[in-house]
């Protein structure tokens, strides 16, 4: 158990909402139409908009909203056309009208000061905090736990022990519990942040108070835990205890919030302004034609086979197994650019298949295609039958290159010019490449200058053994003209 947005927020779902619905709205003992009958199942005994099965696709059944044919409630343009009930009223359980038109309708609650005659959106008044749920214990007891929580390092059993101990001192306040962490060095910090929550939060005290404007957090440090924290943080101790009159821990409204207008108070579905389509919502793609707005199960095209074979089109094999001629339906030539063959079957001249086969000199093939017996040419000689390294003649020079000056004639090994530099500083004779400069480099980055200034929390305090918690630990003077304290 630990003191965050749930256990504030939750006091306990009884609360919030004493009857039993489910999700959709419907209660559990009334959302048993539905039945099973062997392959589908059968949402034909449904009443009112919760019918959405098979019949409410839009493959063909008509839409629940306005009667039409060819999509769902859901995806439904145009205005609600009012359909006469015929179900039963889950509050009263009679037949002829809903539970937003039935008389018997107990009166609403507000869910915030759980009081008759208004809602939560607008109720002005604190909180009703129920902790029930928290053991009962006296003060003492439930400081000495916080105490050994303080002790073992343990956050969770520390906001445990402080939801006992506010239990039973239930008009204490943030500044008090911070005075007398402070007066007995107890080495946990509340600290009052500036931050930004949702619109469907706020910041809660103790008793219950909303719209505070400092977030609570629970420290063991008065520093912030990370840089990105310093903008938020208060800049000095008396500055964060002024910040604990207007702080508390965030919680739900629990208020609904409208993703067409952004306001607090009503959804989408009764939102009073023009409904805006949001072109960040996800798109329904269907996998069978490639088309958007409707899901494979609602595709008018017939089905197609993912697995087919690729080149006749037919079920059973694949395009490697397939027994039919290979398909150049869609095939470009890269000669000519022609449709329905390829360009080693190009008859253009040079393409295949008027061109010169470069292994046996025939027409009609290439070099890769050719049924002959490769032709082994040495470069040496130029004669047919063997490879250079084969030949039996002395190595011709003339058609050497070297590596180093770029000219015929001879080798690398035997050039006079004078071996050029690896510019790439590879893995050749420099070894793995670049300046031998590892031991100037070596202690590059082990040199930090912290130049930043000090000031009153001791943000760069370098000062091994001492306490940099002065300003905290020390007695809390608190007077009406603002003094330190």
């Amino acid at each position: 158990m630990s003191w965050d947005n749930t256990d504030t927020a939750g006091a306990k779902a009884s609360e919030w909402d004493t009857n039993n619905y489910d999700a959709g709205g419907y209660d559990a003992k009334e959302n048993t139409n539905a039945d099973y009958d062997g392959d589908n199942w059968n949402q034909e005994k449904n009443s009112g908009d919760n019918a959405y099965g098979d019949n409410a696709a839009g493959g063909g059944a008509e839409c629940y909203a306005c009667g039409e044919i060819g999509h769902r409630k859901a995806d439904c343009p145009n205005p609600a056309v009012p359909r006469e009930f015929t179900g039963t009223c889950r509050i009263c359980e009679k037949e002829g009208h809903r539970a937003a038109e039935c008389p018997d309708k107990p009166v609403s609650v507000c869910r915030n000061c759980q009081e008759e005659g208004h809602e939560a959106f607008g109720c002005e008044n604190p909180r009703k905090i129920n902790r029930d749920h928290v053991k009962d214990m006296t003060g003492e007891e439930a400081w000495a736990l916080m105490k050994t929580a303080i002790e073992e390092r343990d956050l969770d059993d520390l906001k445990e022990a402080v939801e006992i101990y506010i239990k039973s001192n239930p008009e204490i306040t943030y500044q008090m519990l911070e005075k007398k962490l402070r007066d007995e060095s107890m080495g946990v910090y509340i600290i009052a942040l500036e931050k930004e929550l949702a619109a469907s939060y706020t910041n809660m005290d103790i008793q219950g108070n909303l719209d505070k404007t400092y977030t609570v957090t629970w420290r063991w440090s008065p520093k912030p835990l990370r840089p990105k924290e310093r903008q938020f943080w208060p800049s000095s101790p008396q500055e964060n205890f002024d910040r604990l009159n207007d702080a508390g821990e965030p919680i739900d409204r629990g208020v609904p919030k409208c993703n067409n207008c952004n306001e607090l108070g009503h959804t989408r579905k009764k939102c009073p302004e023009e409904i805006v389509e949001n072109v960040e919502r996800a798109t329904v793609l269907c996998f069978n034609c490639n088309q958007t707005g409707h899901r494979v199960r609602d595709c008018p095209e017939p089905r197609t086979d993912r697995f087919a074979c690729k080149n006749c089109n037919q079920s059973g094999h694949t395009a490697r197994e397939c027994p039919e001629p290979r398909s150049l339906e869609g095939v470009e030539c890269n000669k000519c650019h022609e449709n329905g063959h390829y360009s080693r079957d190009c008859p253009l001249q040079g393409a295949g298949g008027g061109g010169t086969c470069h292994n046996c000199g025939q027409e009609g093939h290439r070099k890769s295609d050719c049924p002959n017996e490769t032709a082994l040419i040495c470069r040496n000689c130029d004669a047919i039958g063997h490879i250079s390294r084969e030949c039996p003649l002395p190595r011709d020079y003339s058609r050497v290159k070297c590596q180093n000056c770029q000219q015929m004639g001879h080798t690398k090994v035997r050039c006079t010019e004078p071996l050029k530099e690896n510019e790439d500083a590879g893995y050749g004779d420099a070894g793995y490449g670049g300046d031998n400069n590892y031991e100037a480099d070596k202690g590059a980055d082990t040199t930090h200058e912290n130049n930043a200034e000090g000031d009153g929390w001791g943000w760069n305090d370098n000062t091994a053994g001492t306490t940099t918690n002065q300003d905290w630990e020390g007695e809390v003077k608190v007077s009406t003209s603002g003094a330190d304290w």
